[in-house]
């Protein structure tokens, strides 16, 4: 009997014997991250330094000894090729030499200031050519970024609201944690987070129709999205919905931000340069930094003018728009981004990237389509990712529905206990700048013998 994602019963039944299996195999490798783990419990919930250390994984945590290139080794001396890249936060690698000899130049001198320092000016030159706006400001993570540029447009709109789009995802900030239920009713993604903020909306991605409603009543200040969805495996924009968007934003007085934390990485330029957007802010982080903390916001001239013009100070005589952190825009993060942006993540190697890229999606669709299985690739230059359907999707819905859980959480324990870092749930298998194809292959390789298994009768 098939199922509605093209599996049997039987390919089913081999899922859960081989994670039966693999889970075993697993623990019995890693005596030295369960020892860890246990005593962590003393001092840490679910004994990791962050929650999503323990909640982002269905196997037990693995304590990291060192890394270098693409690949990691656990305190058991496991060593795993990453393609989980950190989220998008180890990207550049592991151990990388040159950003390994500036870290130590830095610490040298000071890693912070609380006041600016020169490699700031490169980092925004960087990122106006990739992203074409003029004006920067830093913080240390893409949630803070977003937070800031959410704050900038209710200044410059005079407006509350917030549009968002159905499998996003923009950080731990309490705008962002929503999705529709229906009905004009918000349901929280996580708890704590208190009443729904004013006027917020969650539509589908790729529904211009419903951009319009939301936006003609006038009440929102910012749309924020990425130009293509990559938390729920990835959703490619329609040919009309970026440009489509755009305009509703300018026809109705709201402000465009694109988010391209994690598609910056994908293609040089992003969203922004692939398909052409005029973005009134962006906003990123993640690996820019080599795994150093950062987060940025781009912004027009206009209202970089009403930044300056909203200036607060220390003593609160002058109310400012709130932004800033006391680490924010430190040296370490500043310098290490410079020589990220200028020597490493070049355009040359985001085009080299993105043909591996495109050498994993085309190595899943061939490995599936040989086993009889009509499942698609995820693919957006360096990204990947499992479909487990014969159509790509259009939003999040339709992405949720090619996942099973089943089917990812016994993948990535088959690949890590053949040394294979697999990418969480949300994700896919992303190239790096530390990988090369012999890499994609080794991925490959162990996707024939994984699927080998499933399928055997």
């Amino acid at each position: 009997m098939d199922t509605s994602l093209g599996l049997t019963e039987q390919q089913y039944e081999s899922l859960k014997r081989i994670r039966q299996r693999e889970d075993a195999d697993f623990r019995a490798r890693v005596p030295q991250s369960l020892a860890l783990g246990a005593k962590a419990r003393e001092c840490m919930p679910s004994g990791v330094p962050m929650a999503w250390m323990a909640g982002f994984y269905r196997t037990p945590t693995v304590w990291v000894s060192h890394g270098h290139g693409a690949t990691f080794t656990d305190v058991d001396g496991n060593s795993y090729l990453d393609f989980n890249v950190g989220d998008m936060s180890t990207v550049l690698g592991y151990a990388h030499p040159r950003l390994a000899q500036v870290i130590g130049e830095q610490a040298a001198r000071a890693v912070q200031s609380f006041l600016p320092v020169e490699p700031a000016l490169g980092v925004c030159e960087q990122l106006r050519l990739r992203f074409g706006l003029p004006q920067w400001q830093f913080t240390l993570s893409a949630t803070t970024a977003n937070s800031e540029a959410l704050r900038i447009a209710r200044v410059a709109t005079g407006r509350q609201g917030v549009l968002l789009f159905g499998g996003k995802y923009h950080g731990q900030l309490q705008e962002t944690l929503w999705a529709d239920a229906g009905a004009g009713w918000l349901l929280p993604e996580a708890t704590g987070l208190g009443a729904a903020p004013r006027d917020l909306a969650v539509v589908e991605f790729n529904d211009l129709d419903a951009v319009e409603r939301v936006l003609s009543k006038e009440r929102t200040a910012a749309v924020l999205t990425e130009g293509v969805l990559t938390n729920c495996g990835t959703v490619l924009p329609d040919a009309d919905f970026l440009h489509g968007l755009r305009e509703a934003c300018t026809l109705y007085g709201t402000l465009l931000v694109l988010d391209e934390t994690h598609t910056q990485f994908d293609l040089y330029g992003g969203t922004v340069t692939h398909y052409g957007i005029s973005p009134d802010m962006v906003t990123g982080g993640k690996g820019i930094g080599g795994g150093i903390p950062i987060g940025t916001v781009g912004m027009t001239r206009e209202l970089a003018s009403l930044v300056e013009s909203n200036l607060g100070d220390e003593t609160g005589a002058t109310v400012g728009i709130a932004l800033g952190g006391t680490l924010f825009a430190n040296a370490l993060s500043l310098v290490c981004a410079e020589v990220v942006l200028t020597e490493l993540m070049t355009p040359a190697e985001h085009h080299r990237i993105a043909r591996l890229g495109g050498r994993l999606s085309d190595g899943i669709e061939s490995a599936a389509r040989e086993r009889g299985l009509e499942w698609r690739a995820h693919r957006f230059g360096a990204r990947s990712g499992y479909c487990l359907l014969p159509e790509l999707p259009r939003n999040a819905h339709e992405a949720h529905a090619g996942f099973d859980p089943l089917f990812t959480d016994t993948r990535r324990v088959f690949f890590a206990n053949r040394g294979v870092w697999d990418a969480i749930s949300s994700s896919g298998p992303h190239a790096g700048f530390a990988h090369d194809a012999a890499d994609v292959d080794v991925y490959l390789g162990v996707l024939d013998a994984f699927l080998d298994e499933m399928c055997s009768r």
